[in-house]
C-alpha cells in the first residue's frame, strides 16, 4: 500500500485570483487500469471502508474531508489518513479505512492492468432484438459426426485440451423413432460422447453406424462443408506445436495474413485431424476495421482457457 498526500502540488490561480493546488494521485506504475467505478462515499465516525483481496481489483482513497486511520491488512500499525491524502491499495491487498470523524472519501475502483489488457474492447449496451427464439439465452453445443468416437475423443482431450464429460449409451430403436427423431436410417445407431472444449463451448461427437452411411465427409466446399476454429494468443507457437502432433497436417506453409477489408490483421491456418476433420487456428490485433461500422463484435478472446465464469 502507498500513502500520497496533496502537499508540495502544482498550483493554478483562477481567474479571481486564488491559488488552488492539484496532484496527480496516480499514474502508470500506479493504477494504469481500467477504471470500474469512481465513488463518493461519507463515512460516519467510526465506520470502515474496508478492501476485499479476492476481489482482484486496484483501489484509491482519496479522503476529502475528514480524518481517518488506515489500518494495511498485514497487521501494522494504523496511519494516518487525513484530508488531502490518498492510499492505494494493489490487487489482492487488504486494508481498512477508520473514520476519526466524518469523513469523506472518493473511491476509484479499477481492474488491474494485466487483466483489462486481455479484455475484449467494450461495447455500447444495445437492447434486447426483436428476433430469435423466443427464451433463447445461448448457444449450448456443436455437434460433429466422426468415424471413430474413441480416436475422436482421444485427440480432443490430449492434443486440444478437451476434457470429457461423458459417454451415453448406445442410441438405438427397433421402430422408427431414428428417422422421426433424428432424420436419419431407422435401424442406425449412434455413439454420443460430450466434452467441455475451453471456457464457452460444449463439444458432443457421435459415431453412427448406418446402411445408407456416407463414409466421406463434405470439403468446405461442399454443402455441409465446416470447420471448427481455435483462438490463439501465439499462433507461431500453436503451429508448431501442432505440426509436431502424429497425424495432424497442417494446409500450407504456415500461418496467412488477411492484409485487406472488414478484419484486416487476421492471422490464420487451418489444419486437419488425423480422420479428416477440418480445423482452424485464428489470432486477430486487439481492434479489427469492421468495429468502426456497427456496434456489435465478434466474441472473445476469453482471458484463458480454463476460464469458465
Amino acid at each position: 500500500m502507498i500513502v500520497t498526500d496533496s502537499t508540495a502540488a502544482s498550483t493554478v490561480r483562477d481567474p479571481d485570483g486564488h491559488r488552488r493546488s492539484w496532484r496527480c494521485l496516480a499514474r502508470r506504475g500506479m493504477l494504469f487500469s481500467e477504471c470500474e467505478s469512481i465513488d463518493h462515499v461519507a463515512l460516519d465516525k467510526g465506520s470502515e471502508l474496508d478492501a476485499d483481496p479476492r476481489a482482484g481489483t486496484e483501489a484509491l482513497w482519496y479522503v476529502v474531508r475528514g480524518d481517518a486511520v488506515f489500518h494495511p491488512g498485514d497487521g501494522a500499525a494504523g496511519r494516518p489518513v487525513r484530508g488531502g491524502r490518498a492510499v492505494l491499495l494493489p490487487a489482492g491487498a487488504a486494508g481498512r479505512l477508520v473514520a476519526d470523524t466524518t469523513t469523506e472519501v472518493v473511491v476509484v475502483t479499477c481492474v488491474p492492468d494485466a487483466v483489462a489488457r486481455r479484455l475484449p474492447p467494450r461495447a455500447p449496451e444495445l437492447p434486447a432484438p426483436a428476433r430469435g427464439i423466443p427464451t433463447a439465452t445461448n448457444v449450448d453445443h456443436i455437434a460433429y459426426t466422426v468415424p471413430d468416437l474413441e480416436e475422436a475423443v482421444r485427440f480432443f482431450v490430449d492434443v486440444l485440451g478437451a476434457d470429457l464429460l461423458y459417454r451415453e449409451d448406445t442410441v438405438r430403436a427397433d421402430d422408427d423413432w431414428m428417422r422421426e427423431a433424428l432424420d436419419v436410417h431407422p435401424r442406425a445407431t449412434a455413439d454420443i460422447a460430450m466434452l467441455r472444449l475451453g471456457p464457452v463451448t460444449n463439444l458432443e461427437l457421435f459415431q453412427y453406424a448406418a446402411p445408407d452411411q456416407n463414409p466421406t465427409g463434405p470439403r468446405n466446399s461442399d454443402v455441409g462443408g465446416h470447420h471448427l476454429a481455435f483462438y490463439v494468443r501465439d499462433i507461431d507457437a500453436a503451429t508448431e506445436y501442432l505440426r509436431r502432433r502424429p497425424g495432424v497436417r497442417l494446409l500450407g506453409d504456415g500461418p496467412r495474413t488477411v492484409t485487406s477489408g472488414p478484419i484486416a490483421g487476421d492471422r490464420w491456418l487451418y489444419f486437419l485431424t488425423p480422420w479428416g476433420m477440418q480445423m482452424e487456428l485464428i489470432s486477430l490485433p486487439d481492434r479489427l476495421p469492421y468495429e468502426d461500422g456497427t456496434p456489435h463484435r465478434r466474441f472473445g478472446p476469453r482471458a484463458s482457457w480454463s476460464e469458465t465464469s
